[in-house]
């Protein structure tokens, strides 16, 4: 039976890339990121050809993806595009950009706390 693998890939290409899984493919569309997971390893050589494709490739680190998310809310993407802030499972902000999202993450607790109260509608 074959090992499997998942990996991080930000596909910043004009084209959409496809990554061998069990049971099929799974296709990362163009200018976006995505978590392929039950992939087949790839070699050096697959990751050095989609990185002159414009394509970043990185295992995701077993260890890593175990860990328990950072305390707070966290900014996360929904998929098709859109981003979410959440607290554990509970969603406290939701459509944001992209670009609002990373910079949501950067914040420190304060301004975390000031952009959710800023992005919420006041109970009536």
């Amino acid at each position: 039976m074959a090992d499997f693998t998942t990996y991080a890939v930000k596909n910043g290409s004009a084209l959409d890339k496809a990554f061998k899984v069990r049971g099929g493919f799974r296709v990362v569309a163009a200018n976006s990121e995505a978590e392929v997971a039950n992939a087949r390893p790839l070699t050096e050589e697959q990751i050095d050809a989609f990185a002159r494709d414009g394509v970043k490739v990185k295992p995701v680190d077993k260890a890593k993806k175990n860990e328990k998310p950072g305390e707070g809310p966290q900014a996360v993407h929904r998929g098709a595009g859109s981003y979410s802030v959440v607290e554990g499972s509970k969603e406290l902000v939701e459509k944001l950009t992209k670009e609002e999202a990373e910079a949501f993450n950067k914040m420190d607790a304060d301004a975390k706390a000031a952009f959710i109260t800023s992005k919420t509608k006041p109970a009536e």
